[in-house]
């Protein structure tokens, strides 16, 4: 069996981040990669866009809304997006970094297994529901529901994941995909209007719908091969006679093709799988039952002539229009027959609704949606004037008749008011169901406008629904600082982000410095995931080793003092500059001071796994004071700690590389005084030289001292 190829191949570094592990999926757009993230060893999802479409701007659109929104969706049943970016590679293309869920889709469950079980589903539709809230109150229409969109980890749908929400894929070698101006979806699962280019949160009820139709029966359903066999099935009631008891009657409810006789939102469909009873916009039956209605029958009784001059045919038309209104007076403007002799003065809409928002820190309160003429739109603008002072009000009206009640633009108003302490906030009033999503600045609030909109909404006769998250207090980069002194393991560490004070809701923040081991960074991604609210974290560390780092931490702080270490080869001329000193080469080290310097000097050499070498005093070289050793030129002296192997002898030390290789550490003091209390041995154990230098810290950290130290680092 070939191995699948794509643009990136196993082993790739994707901008030095990801290391591309295999292909996962491929479609005419675009590819999905499993890839780890070098720092954090972390798996993620990489969906890259082909390189032909990473040219098309509207595609780029595509992949920058599904960025932008859906990393502001959090909800256990959405894939989590973290970050947009571009890379050069093969050419240059766009690629979106996702959370990578491990596990079969419901597609896959489908071709293994057939026919999925009722409950199964069930549990599915509950978890859709509630990821499809969540993200449809960041105004994020999926528009490609279908059983390949949903992961189950490990294979438990009440897990289930909803993916790739914005882009259509056309893995799938049955499912008719159309990328572009306003439908992107599969034929088989569209929503009717999908396929006009109209699509909202009903759509992707309507396609949870069938993809429930479809699992349970194990198989896609058939909607024809043209366009015009498409949009004829659409317009046709799904049979779901077949589907049993609560989960038929989901289906059927989700499966409507007019969007009003849907659910309204996840909200309302969540509502009913909770145990609300189904009420059917429509009856289910599929024989449509037609009932004429019973005309009323009016009798007339004819009346003497009277003389013309008494206007007796007025009489007789005034008693023939009385009798009218007294048989059948429902047919002129007292009940539904109003319109066919009044027609109405703007047209019909259905659904009937408004939305009003307010986004946070602005003074502009958003109206768009219905209102039945200019004066009552007037009205609501200036109600909500009272309630929002000093807000800019700014309608944009649609006049319609078709109003659920009287009272529609004064329950609007009245119900938007009752959000003005929330920080951020949409309101919607779809027929008589009030809707409020938005940021609360604490918990109270978040209570006290819940409360009030409950109960208002009680008084007023409509249906509430409300959705309210916490507004995060602000994250403070000195709190952050603080926070990462306590696992400091090798010195200082700096996090930087935002605007250097604070971070806003979608900055990243950078952690710097240099740490112990590799693992610190598992241990900071717990910590600062928790303390900066999930925000995304870059690392620019250099990783050393627990001997290295312990006696990085023994010494002062670094200063400029005019002593430096030179390192160059013994077999060879020039010096290694950056580069490691690899397996047998024989560095040679020398530390260069002022000719002014006096004191007693010490240099000793500590590898990476916590071994001292004592190259100065020892006790074949025991002189080290200065003056007088070392080689003065000009105003420096220049002292020899080790030797190319050529030279070395049991005074002069000399050494070539070998195992173990990583990053060790030389490091040179001058002090006025003794620094030890006579020799150390040639070699120890860095627990045995902090012993020692902590016994002298005095003399270590005093002023007059002066310390130098340079990594050495060898490789194989």
């Amino acid at each position: 069996m070939n191995t699948p190829q794509g643009i990136l191949q196993a082993g790739e570094l994707l901008n030095n981040t990801y290391i591309i592990e295999k292909l996962i999926g491929s479609g005419g757009t675009g590819e999905v990669y499993l890839a780890k993230n070098v720092v954090s060893g972390r798996k993620f999802a990489i969906k890259i866009l082909k390189q032909e479409f990473s040219q098309n701007e509207a595609f780029i659109n595509l992949m920058r809304r599904e960025a932008d929104v859906l990393h502001n969706v959090i909800d256990d049943a959405v894939v989590r997006y973290n970050e947009l970016l571009k890379s050069e590679m093969h050419g240059g293309f766009v690629f979106l970094v996702m959370e990578y869920i491990e596990g079969p889709s419901l597609a896959d469950l489908m071709q293994e297994r057939g026919p999925i079980d009722a409950e199964s589903l069930l549990l599915i539709a509950q978890r859709a529901g509630k990821g499809l809230m969540a993200a449809h109150a960041q105004n994020a229409f999926h528009r490609d529901i279908s059983p390949d969109n949903f992961i189950l980890p490990d294979g438990d749908p009440a897990r289930a994941k909803l993916i790739d929400f914005g882009i259509a894929r056309d893995i799938s070698e049955n499912a008719q995909t159309v990328v572009g101006g306003g439908f992107a979806g599969k034929y088989q699962y569209a929503s009717p209007e999908q396929l006009n280019g109209d699509a909202d949160a009903r759509s992707d009820l309507y396609s949870l719908g069938i993809t429930l139709l479809n699992a349970y029966r194990g198989k896609a359903n058939r909607v024809g091969s043209s366009l015009m066999e498409i949009v004829k099935a659409k317009a046709e009631r799904v049979d779901a006679r077949d589907v049993p008891g609560r989960l038929g009657a989901l289906i059927t409810r989700l499966a409507e093709p007019a969007p009003e006789d849907r659910f309204q939102s996840a909200a309302e469909m969540l509502q009913w799988l909770e145990g609300a009873p189904l009420a059917p916009a429509r009856p289910v039956d599929f024989e449509p039952t037609i009932i004429a209605p019973s005309r009323p029958t009016t009798g007339f009784q004819g009346l003497p002539d009277e003389p013309k001059a008494s206007g007796g045919g007025g009489k007789f038309a005034l008693l023939l229009f009385l009798a009218a209104l007294g048989a059948g007076g429902w047919y002129f403007g007292l009940g539904p027959g109003r319109e066919i002799v009044f027609p109405p003065k703007f047209e019909r809409e259905t659904p009937y609704s408004i939305r009003i928002l307010h986004e946070a820190n602005t003074r502009d309160i958003r109206i768009s949606g219905n209102v039945r003429g200019p004066e009552l739109g007037d009205s609501l603008v200036a109600e909500l004037g009272q309630g929002f002072d000093g807000y800019g009000i700014i309608p944009d009206f649609t006049y319609a008749s078709g109003e659920p009640n009287e009272r529609w633009e004064q329950i609007s108003a009245s119900m938007a008011k009752l959000a003005a302490p929330l920080n951020s906030w949409v309101f919607e009033m779809v027929d008589e169901t009030a809707t409020l999503s938005g940021e609360a600045p604490d918990a109270i609030t978040a209570g006290e406008v819940r409360l009030g909109f409950e109960n208002n909404a009680a008084l007023l006769d409509v249906e509430a629904v409300i959705s309210l998250t916490i507004a995060e207090p602000p994250v403070l980069l000195a709190d952050l600082n603080e926070l990462i002194q306590t696992y400091e393991t090798c010195g200082p560490l700096r996090i930087t982000g935002g605007d250097g004070v604070q971070l806003g809701i979608d900055d990243r923040i950078t952690v710097s410095g240099i740490i112990a081991r590799e693992s610190d960074v598992d241990v900071f991604d717990l910590v600062l995931e928790e303390a900066t609210g999930g925000r995304g974290i870059d690392y620019n560390l250099g990783v050393l080793n627990e001997p290295v780092c312990l006696m990085e931490s023994l010494l002062p702080p670094p200063q400029d003092n005019g002593m430096e270490i030179l390192y160059s080869y013994g077999q060879k001329a020039g010096g290694p500059g950056a580069a490691p000193f690899r397996n047998g080469e024989n560095p040679v080290i020398e530390v260069r001071l002022p000719a002014s310097a006096t004191g007693f000097l010490y240099a000793f050499y500590v590898d990476a796994e916590g071994q001292v070498f004592h190259l100065l005093p020892h006790q074949s070289r025991q002189a080290h004071t200065l003056p007088p050793i070392g080689e003065i030129s000009g105003d420096q002296v220049t002292v020899r700690l080790s030797y190319p192997v050529s030279e070395a002898s049991t005074s002069n030390v000399g050494f070539r590389v070998v195992e173990p290789f990583g990053t060790n550490m030389m490091v040179v003091v001058l002090s006025r005084e003794p620094l030890f209390d006579g020799l150390r041995p040639r070699a120890e154990s860095i627990a045995a030289l902090q012993e020692a230098l902590d016994e002298n810290r005095d003399i270590l950290q005093a002023d007059s001292t002066m310390v130098v130290s340079r990594y050495l680092v060898t490789e194989p």
